[in-house]
């Protein structure tokens, strides 16, 4: 055999054979092994056709690497590599906050890095088992021999060329077909967890990223919102809601609002014995004091999406499971900073953790804020619980603004939120204060008891203002209900969350809320509403002017009093769910819409008139 034969034959046995793509599709099985069999629990559910499903877009993945690479052995390696570790990521990240892993936090990478590291990573079982594996893999396939698609340049530039242009048809399909509803998949956008486990990780991840795309409401338009905004304005005009009353209370020079992180009142779902109070001072509070529950769209985490709500008054049901602050904010938008900031507010925003968190550093400035303090505003020997600032440390600085004011009349604006009753509960120096009565679970004890320090905290914040010269108006509510042991809330309520009325599973997305002032307010107990009319309440109650969007959620206010992703609550205190909606409801709804896309979505073709208010001299 010559020379050239001879290379002839070895460049055959560098090409790929059929073996070759046998075991590029047995790696896409084992792919789909690794991200399941360490993250998902209901794996042996899962219906055939789904696994094969997912497998088969392993492959389809594994292929378009291998046309890139041209290296069977690099595309194996860096499959398995790939899967193994996102086995690895999907179950820590679910089991770190109780939601799973989602395209969206690529937007937010820092905070759920920071997140999930406050978790301490467990191996289990499963991982271990999935683990030996890979590495066994991994060996036999540095092992192979090196196996090419073409030899030459010219067939590997026409690989990578047809490698992209697959890649960009494949992206504009996932974006523009609905594959996923033609393949049977019903993505729960409210809890993407259940897609996951149903249809697999990867095909699940897919299928709810493909939802994070801003997408008008249907029959949206520009006209139609003008004319839905012109008929507002003559309801507002014909007495729609008395929010002009507002003008004739009292204006306080200090507004402050505070998320408090993680506050929530366990005993909406069902008789709580403790061996000490958890909210002693809170439950006291009737003086010029309004109190009740507010809704939230989220449960055990998603801190900005609360937030969002109470700034601009829009509602996180429009966004399913999005944040608004890191995915749709690419230009100004109005909020309650610039509201206070048209009536001679000085403005600014505290929260004692990193400011990149959840885009805040951006969000905050296009939302008009003068300042934002972060953890870095904060001394170093500021106290904390649990290596968090705690909440006193947090009302002391506060209290510091304040008192550092040029003028004991300059007005000022702060929303703050909280950092001490954060997810993760448990700490192990940290000693809990009291314990629950019938059921022993460190972790509640361990909420439960930070939630008695910052009642702690709290009443020395009131006692504070009482005595303060200067006319203040304090609002507090909680951005969600704690991450906590399904065994303790079925404790409280007798049964799971999938067996609870409508009504019932309201109460997990319910959370405390006061407003009060040490000038005056007239009081009121057992209040239901939602955090997107808080904001319009709080101006109401601090007799502020506000624009036509405000004036107009408190009017929607009378005819919808509460609403979140699951439902509503109506005008006789009747539960009702979005699929099961009053004629009047739903058409409110889908008005309420409209203006929200238009808010945020729209920049120059906002009606901004509608949501500013002109500067005054008050």
């Amino acid at each position: 055999m010559n020379t050239s034969e001879r290379m002839g034959e070895e460049r055959k046995k560098d090409r790929m054979g059929i073996w070759s793509w046998i075991l590029l599709f047995i790696n896409s099985c084992y792919g789909f092994f690794s991200l399941e069999y360490v993250s998902n629990p209901d794996l042996m559910e899962m219906e055939w056709g789904y696994r094969l499903l997912n497998i088969a877009g392993i492959l389809i993945i594994s292929v378009f690497l291998l046309l890139w690479l041209n290296s069977l052995r690099k595309t194996l390696i860096l499959v398995l590599a790939v899967y193994s570790g996102a086995g690895l990521l999907f179950a820590h990240v679910y089991a770190s906050r109780g939601e799973p892993l989602q395209f969206i936090d690529i937007f937010s990478l820092g905070t759920a890095l920071e997140v999930a590291g406050e978790y301490p990573f467990e191996l289990t079982t499963e991982a271990a088992v999935m683990l030996n594996m890979s590495l066994v893999l991994l060996l036999c396939y540095l092992r192979l021999p090196k196996k090419q698609v073409v030899k030459n340049r010219k067939g590997k530039v026409l690989l990578r060329v047809g490698a992209f242009a697959g890649m960009l048809l494949g992206y504009y399909l996932y974006l523009n077909t609905s594959w996923n509803g033609d393949l049977g998949i019903v993505t729960d956008l409210w809890a993407p967890i259940k897609t996951y486990r149903e249809y697999g990780t990867q095909v699940g991840f897919f299928s709810v990223a493909k939802y994070m795309r801003l997408t008008e409401p249907e029959g949206y338009s520009v006209d139609e919102t003008e004319a839905i905004e012109l008929r507002v304005k003559g309801e507002l005009e014909n007495g729609g809601q008395d929010s002009t009353s507002s003008e004739e209370k009292q204006k306080p020079v200090n507004v402050i609002a505070i998320m408090n992180e993680s506050w929530a009142d366990c005993r909406l779902l069902g008789e709580l014995q403790t061996t000490k109070p958890v909210m002693p001072f809170y439950d006291s509070m009737k003086e010029n004091t309004i109190k009740g529950t507010t809704l939230v769209c989220i449960r055990g985490g998603g801190t900005a999406k609360t937030e969002y709500e109470f700034l601009t008054g829009n509602s996180e049901k429009r966004f399913p499971g999005m944040v608004p602050y890191v995915s749709y904010f690419t230009h100004e938008q109005h909020s309650l900073f610039e509201i206070m900031e048209a009536q001679g507010y000085r403005t600014a925003a505290m929260h004692p953790n990193k400011g990149t968190n959840w885009n805040r550093n951006t969000a905050y400035r296009l939302m008009g804020a003068d300042r934002f303090y972060t953890i870095e505003d904060f001394p170093e020997n500021a106290g904390r619980v649990r290596a968090h600032i705690s909440d006193e440390a947090n009302y002391d600085a506060i209290i510091q603004l304040v008192e550092e004011k040029e003028s004991s009349k300059e007005p000022f604006f702060l929303f703050d939120i909280t950092m001490q009753n954060h997810g993760g509960y448990k700490a192990k120096k940290y000693v809990s204060t009291l314990q629950v009565e019938g059921f022993e679970d460190s972790t509640v004890n361990q909420y439960l008891s930070l939630l008695r320090e910052s009642d702690q905290a709290l009443e020395k914040l009131i006692r504070y203002f009482e005595q303060c010269p200067e006319p203040t108006l304090i609002l507090m509510f909680g951005d969600h209900y704690p991450d906590l042991p399904e065994a303790f809330t079925e404790y409280l309520t007798g049964k799971s969350y999938e067996d609870s009325t409508l009504e019932e599973q309201q109460l997990y997305y319910s959370t405390p809320f006061f407003i009060w002032s040490n000038y005056g307010l007239e009081e009121a107990e057992g209040v239901v509403t939602s955090t997107n009319y808080l904001g319009s309440m709080m101006l109401k109650e601090a007799g502020l002017q506000m624009p036509e969007y405000n004036r107009y959620l408190l009017w929607l206010q009378q005819q919808i009093p509460a609403l979140n992703h699951l439902g509503y609550q109506d005008t006789e205190g009747i539960w009702h769910s979005w699929e099961d909606a009053g004629e009047k409801e739903a058409q409110l709804e889908l008005e309420y819409e409209y203006l929200q896309y238009n808010n945020l979505a729209e920049n120059k073709n906002r009606t901004d008139s509608f949501f500013v208010l002109e500067s005054s001299d008050s």
